[in-house]
């Protein structure tokens, strides 16, 4: 039986997390009880599986036109895996809801979410790879920078867009990693480099790459598709 998960379930959703991602149990107890908090997590105990759905609006040029919900931290205790329990939390998550937004980590994970609906691909700048002795820390910022994220962000045809708890939960979990914020990034530490997500275009966007999140649109959006959409800083 799936349910929505409340704070008593706490110390399962923990077990759950640290066992399907690998992380540590302070970083799995301050995610979960970020989730809880800001999010709906969807909960099936019998498959040790659960997954969160966190609020997120699609706007064309800054107008608000559609709500949403971004996808994340699917994740099925290993003893679990592979009895389509993952499957079954997604189309929880579809029952009355505009749209769904993932980013996939892995080529394998696109195919999987692929052959559940989520078939429209959504550009998201990728991450650089910055050495340690490249950032300046005394640049960092001391708090997120949500505004100038959202205007920025309005600037796009169409632009998935956090609301401010949520972006202030990306700064929270990347001071969490021992990470700092140097606009246009939000860089993580990860053996001798940085790895830096952009919050927005950076000034020279012709050195912009891209990959891909995925959507899948219960509310047809015509007209969106790869090259006219964006959205920054998956949570992953």
């Amino acid at each position: 039986m799936i349910r929505k998960a409340n704070h008593r379930d706490q110390a399962a959703l923990r077990e759950i997390w640290g066992a399907a991602f690998g992380d540590g149990p302070d970083y799995a107890a301050f995610v979960t009880a970020q989730c809880l908090e800001k999010g709906t997590v969807l909960y099936c105990p019998e498959g040790r599986s659960m997954l969160t759905l966190f609020p997120l609006s699609l706007a064309c040029y800054g107008k608000m036109m559609l709500q949403g919900y971004y996808v994340y931290g699917v994740a099925t205790h290993p003893v679990q895996q592979h009895k389509g329990f993952s499957s079954m939390l997604l189309e929880m998550a579809a029952r009355d809801a505009a749209f769904l937004l993932l980013f996939p980590a892995t080529a394998e994970l696109s195919r999987f979410y692929r052959k559940r609906g989520f078939s429209t691909s959504v550009s998201v700048p990728a991450p650089i790879l910055a050495e340690q002795s490249a950032i300046s820390p005394e640049n960092r910022l001391q708090q997120a920078p949500y505004m100038t994220y959202r205007e920025r962000a309005g600037q796009h045809q169409y632009a998935f867009i956090w609301s401010e708890p949520l972006f202030d939960f990306a700064y929270r979990e990347c001071m969490f990693r021992s990470g700092l914020v140097l606009p246009p990034w939000f860089c993580y530490p990860a053996e001798k480099r940085f790895v830096c997500k952009p919050y927005m275009i950076p000034e020279k966007p012709g050195t912009t790459s891209f990959v891909q999140a995925l959507g899948r649109f219960l509310v047809p959006v015509p007209g969106l598709h790869e090259k006219n959409s964006i959205f920054f800083l998956p949570l992953d």
